[in-house]
């Protein structure tokens, strides 16, 4: 049986469940995948069903199954290249000499965020399956603790030098549990649909966090310029 993982590149994602490997001339088995975001935009994956989504993909509903053995399996994949996206992205998750801890965390933060606008149904509906399916939790622990693994480097060299003081000596679990935090509190603000000014704070927060408790940081509130209004324009 293959890894439930096997790479990073979309056409090499495979998963339990996903019964076939994936080739360019399988355009239904993308087609099937590529209607999943636009359902999931308006309907949660409890209500969706396998005919939905055959349909939708204008295929047979025993085409789906030729595919997927689930709705879930299906949404796993998609899951996977979204955070395949975010670990190809994650190559600048190191922090650069002249870059400060803040920065570098605002940046980091920055780049989740988009990943949530960018893919939001899907990321929703996948975080609410986790109870539901077991293959979708272990993905999300897997690309976690991944992601946590290099920025937990960058915590682990900036300590070296004396310029990170985390608050526990179990640093790969400290970041794997602040990710892990930051992911259900960016849930939530989509959940919310929360507007550009709120976000704004949930980010500010979000790094505040990630300050103190990696890097012994602490700032005043709302000492961040990112988190302050932009001033208003004077009227000629």
């Amino acid at each position: 049986m293959p890894d439930r993982i096997t790479g990073v590149d979309r056409e090499d994602v495979v998963l339990l469940g996903d019964r076939r490997l994936p080739s360019k001339g399988e355009r239904q088995r993308r087609a099937i995948l590529d209607c999943l975001p636009g359902l999931l935009a308006t309907r949660p994956i409890t209500e969706l069903t396998v005919g939905e989504i055959a349909a939708a993909a204008r295929v047979q509903r025993s085409g789906f199954y030729f595919y997927f053995e689930s709705k879930y399996a299906a949404l796993a994949v998609i899951t996977s290249e979204i955070w395949s996206e975010l670990m190809d992205r994650a190559r600048f998750f190191s922090r650069s000499d002249d870059e400060s801890a803040a920065d570098f965390i605002g940046r980091t933060a920055d780049i989740a965020l988009e990943l949530w606008r960018d893919h939001e149904g899907v990321l929703m509906a996948s975080v609410q399956a986790i109870p539901l399916d077991e293959q979708l939790a272990d993905l999300w622990q897997d690309w976690i603790l991944r992601l946590a693994d290099g920025i937990a480097g960058q915590v682990l060299e900036d300590q070296k030098q004396g310029l990170a003081h985390p608050v526990s000596s179990d640093v790969p679990t400290l970041t794997s549990t602040l990710l892990e935090m930051t992911m259900h509190i960016f849930y939530v603000n989509r959940l919310r649909q929360q507007d550009q000014r709120q976000t704004a704070k949930v980010r500010e927060m979000v790094r505040s966090i990630w300050l103190a408790s990696a890097w012994g940081i602490t700032e005043p509130q709302g000492d961040s310029p990112a988190s302050r209004p932009a001033p208003r324009r004077r009227r000629r």
